[in-house]
C-alpha cells in the first residue's frame, strides 16, 4: 500500500499509478521468479489496456511506425507493434519457466535463458513506458507533478 500512496502523492492516479507501482515493485526485496513474472504480466496488462485509451484522441499516433525496433533497430515500429511484441515474449517467458528454478543454487543453462527472456520483457516494457510518457512529469525528489 505504501507504493500506491507514494504514487498518488506524486500526482499519479489510475493506470499511470498502477503502471508506476508494478514498474517500481519489480525486483524489490526477495522475489521468486514466479513473483517477478506476475509483476511483468500485470505491467504489460496495464499498458496494453491503457495505451489505446491514452492515444485515442491522438489519431494514428499509436499505430505510426516511428520508433526503432527492439530486435531490428533499422526497422521502425509503432507503439502498437511494440506492445504486441511483448505478448510473444511473455508467452516465451511462461513456456521457459520451470518451478525448479525457485530452488536454491539451481542456476543451470535453462534458468539462465529464462532470466534473459524475463530481462527482455522488462526492457521492452520499460521502453514502452518511457516512449509513451505514461508517467512523465513526475518530480521524484519533490514528490510533485511538474508542468
Amino acid at each position: 500500500m505504501q507504493a500506491i500512496t507514494r504514487s498518488s502523492s506524486l500526482g499519479l492516479t489510475g493506470y499511470p499509478a498502477r503502471i508506476f507501482f508494478e514498474m517500481t515493485n519489480y525486483g524489490r526485496g526477495t522475489q521468486t521468479h514466479l513473483e517477478k513474472m506476475v509483476i511483468l504480466e500485470k505491467w504489460y496488462s496495464h499498458l496494453r489496456a491503457y495505451l489505446p485509451v491514452l492515444y485515442e484522441k491522438k489519431g494514428d499516433e499509436f499505430n505510426e511506425k516511428k520508433y526503432p525496433g527492439v530486435d531490428k533497430p533499422d526497422l521502425h515500429e509503432s507503439l502498437s507493434d511494440k506492445i504486441n511484441g511483448v505478448y510473444q515474449k511473455i508467452e516465451d517467458m511462461n513456456e521457459a519457466y520451470d518451478p525448479i528454478f525457485e530452488g536454491i543454487a539451481t542456476c543451470n543453462t535453462k534458468e539462465k535463458q529464462f532470466c534473459k527472456i524475463m530481462r527482455s520483457v522488462f526492457e521492452r516494457l520499460d521502453e514502452i513506458t518511457a516512449t509513451s510518457k505514461v508517467i512523465e512529469g513526475v518530480n521524484f525528489e519533490a514528490g510533485l507533478m511538474v508542468g
